[in-house]
């Protein structure tokens, strides 16, 4: 045997450092590459999201096109539908959202919703437990739990609420047969689409479709934990379960450090405002059937904790209100018939 023949080969290794230098290689790869993934994560999901949107501004308009009108924000049962809902007594029905289920590939669910007994009642659970996916942003995993908190059968929740303009119109505690508010001039107040026993007609936008809000959105997951279990009820008609006010700015978690409670419709304001997961502004679908993304730096009043309302809104006596200056670009928006001109370039 050659000696050329017995010698034996030897293979070197990664030393410790090298090692380590490819570690951090790698670790510095990953945190440059995250930052991109997470972005493309979030398009997706708010591409989800302006669909789930799209979808409900066509099941809007399909509505209307079987009907004439908008569905209604809600109403009050009377007895024995409601035994407790006397007049002036507060209580509420359905939501628009419930009225639409139709409209929006819902319709067994649709069916097994009794409109004869109050929206809460057992009979009506089944319904009240279900989670429509449509309905949920999936920005905010939160909106898609089950809350045990009020009902032994559960609660559901929506990402969604119909635009009830700048202030919430007629008030809670008014409707046609209660005496001690002046239900007829709330009513001719109200100068959003969708506000108790609403039937907005695509005529009486004056405003133009493609200038007025339908439908935004709201962050549930940013509230707190009573918060999330008392507001955003998906069947529920109430002020600020299903239905928001550009009374307040975009995003009001950023803005103002307490928004406080309102004024006789018993609503948490942050609740009552339009809100998102997604940075630097939300969704909003138009009357035109468009969704746009408004960012919350849009012009907007500036918040009176001393009224709880916007600083150029005035609020009077049984749930009346007076503007006492120039509505904000997102106020505009807001209304219906307000006669403002708006340019795309303001938002």
């Amino acid at each position: 045997m050659t000696r050329s023949a017995s010698r034996r080969t030897s293979s070197r290794g990664f030393t410790l450092i090298e090692l380590l230098v490819v570690i951090a290689i790698i670790a510095v790869l990953i945190a440059l590459l995250l930052p991109a993934v997470q972005a493309a994560r979030e398009a997706a999901r708010r591409a989800q999201c302006v669909n789930n949107l799209k979808q409900l501004g066509l099941a809007c308009h399909n509505y209307d096109a079987a009907n004439g009108t908008f569905p209604m924000g809600s109403y009050m049962m009377l007895p024995p539908g409601n035994p407790a809902a006397t007049p002036c007594s507060g209580y509420h029905e359905h939501s628009l959202l419930i009225r639409l289920l139709p409209f929006y590939e819902q319709a067994p669910l649709y069916n097994a919703f009794n409109a004869n007994v109050h929206f809460v009642f057992p009979q009506n659970s089944t319904v009240q437990i279900t989670g429509v996916t449509a309905l949920w942003c999936p920005s905010d995993p939160a909106i898609s739990q089950l809350n045990m908190a009020d009902f032994s059968w559960g609660m559901r929740f929506t990402s969604y609420k119909g635009n009830a303009g700048t202030w919430f119109s007629p008030g809670r505690y008014a409707d046609p047969n209660c005496g001690n508010y002046n239900f007829s001039t709330q009513m001719s107040q109200a100068n959003g689409i969708f506000y108790f026993y609403s039937g907005t007609r695509i005529a009486a936008i004056s405003d133009g479709t493609s200038n007025t809000i339908l439908m935004g959105e709201w962050a549930y997951g940013k509230l707190s934990t009573g918060d999330q279990a008392c507001w955003g009820w998906w069947n529920s008609g109430n002020y600020s379960d299903t239905m928001f006010t550009v009374s307040y700015p975009i995003n009001p978690f950023n803005k103002v450090s307490d928004l406080g409670t309102g004024q006789g419709i018993n609503s948490d304001l942050y609740t009552s405002a339009a809100s998102s997961f997604h940075p630097g502004g939300a969704n909003f679908s138009f009357c035109d059937g468009s969704v746009r993304f408004l960012k919350d730096s849009i012009q907007s009043a500036q918040f009176n904790p001393t009224t709880s309302f916007a600083s150029n809104i005035m609020p009077g006596p049984g749930n009346t209100y007076t503007v006492i200056s120039q509505l904000s670009v997102y106020q505009a928006l807001g209304t219906r018939a307000g006669g403002e001109v708006i340019s795309s370039d303001q938002y």
